[in-house]
């Protein structure tokens, strides 16, 4: 081999590894925003469960506040129907002479 066939040669190869280095600093930088991107995912798959959770609470305290004046009215009609019952039973023992 002469001299300018290495002179070649050792430029190809010095041409290659400026290549190799640009692609692969290309190839770290994808890489980390890749990371970014999959931390930030992350992140978003947390807050999302706990949204989901607060979800959960807030549709609770609504079925507990829609059942409140449900419960209301059923212990109001409760009272009445139990006073109709007592005045009923207390107009029988009346009428049979017991009262």
């Amino acid at each position: 081999m002469e001299n300018e066939e290495i002179v070649r040669e050792h430029q190809l190869i010095f041409d290659l590894a400026k290549s190799n280095k640009r692609r692969i600093d290309n190839l770290e930088e994808e890489q980390k925003e890749l990371r970014n991107l999959t931390n930030a995912v992350s992140q978003m798959v947390t807050e999302q469960k706990n949204m989901r959770d607060d979800l959960a609470e807030m549709k609770n305290d609504v079925k507990q506040i829609k059942e409140k004046p449900a419960r209301k009215w059923d212990a109001a009609a409760e009272k009445v129907l139990t006073l109709v019952i007592a005045a009923i039973v207390a107009w029988m023992l009346g009428q049979i002479g017991i009262g």
